[in-house]
Order: C-alpha cells, then structure tokens, then sequence
C-alpha cells in the first residue's frame, strides 16, 4: 500500500510545506493510502516507508539560486546526492536512504517531491509560492496516486 509522507516542521514557517500537502490530502487519497508526518529523522523515515509499495515524500528544501514554490522531484540516488538542493533539516533524505538501504527497509517505489521555501524562521505561516505549491503537489499527489490504482492493460501504474 502507498504511503505519503510530509517532512517538516509547522512551525518553521516553509518548513511547514511537507505537513501542509499531507493535510490537503485529506478525504481525497484513495483508500488504502496511508498519510503521515514526520520531522525527518531517517529511522522514523525508514519505520513509516518500511513495507509500502510506493512512498512519496514531501519536504521543503533550500535552494541556491532560490526560486521559492518551485517543486523538485528527487529519486533515491539523487536523494544520496548532496547538490543545489539540500533539506532543512539536520540530517536529511540521503541519510534515510542510505540507511534504509543498508538494512534493507526502503519502499517498493521512492518519489520525493521537494518544495523550495523561502523562510524558515519561528511562525506558522507559509510563504504564499509556498503555500500555491502545496495545493499544487497535493493535485499532483492524487493524480499519480489515481492514475496508479486505473487498469492499464490489466495492470496499474508504480
């Protein structure tokens, strides 16, 4: 079963984006997805994708040049790769994959979608290119997640 992770914190501002899509999700993932949220420590990353067949995870990034709102998507490998693109957070994605890897408990399928945030200070509030993207990925979400469960040939999407 598919899982969908939001990494963040809502109270750093843009941090916020990764719990913000997964409460836009609500009432509109098919059944048998499963939402979370998490701060992003690699062993709680690894105990909720441990086991699905597909794991998205939404976090908010720094970028530089930073275009904030701008939606990256990131696979496992280039998750293990440190670049323009970095996560908020202390220990980040690549930790989590590398370790999920290593004792082997990474998901069926990995999709990362990372948001650029502008603001990662003390507050609720999300920037307002953050807050289009949230609404933005989460539409994103639910079409990937629909057009997985639609039959293709007998067979549905991963």
């Amino acid at each position: 079963m598919p899982i969908v992770i939001g990494v963040g914190d809502r109270f750093r501002r843009d941090d916020g984006a990764g719990p913000a899509v997964v409460e836009a999700l609500r009432g509109r993932t098919p059944d048998g997805v499963t939402l979370a949220v998490t701060d992003g420590e690699p062993a709680r990353l690894i105990e909720l994708w441990a086991g699905a067949d597909l794991a998205i995870v939404v976090d908010a990034v720094r970028a530089e040049p930073c275009r904030p709102g701008h939606v990256h998507e990131i696979g496992p490998d280039t998750a293990l790769r440190s670049g323009g693109v970095a996560s908020s957070h202390t220990l980040g994605l690549g930790e989590a994959v590398a370790l999920g890897r290593a004792v082997d408990r990474m998901p069926g399928a990995l999709r990362v979608l990372a948001i650029e945030g502008a603001e990662f200070g003390w507050g609720c509030e999300l920037t307002p290119p953050v807050a289009a993207a949230v609404e933005a990925v989460a539409e994103r979400i639910v079409s990937l997640l629909a057009r997985r469960r639609a039959p293709q040939g007998g067979r549905g999407m991963a």
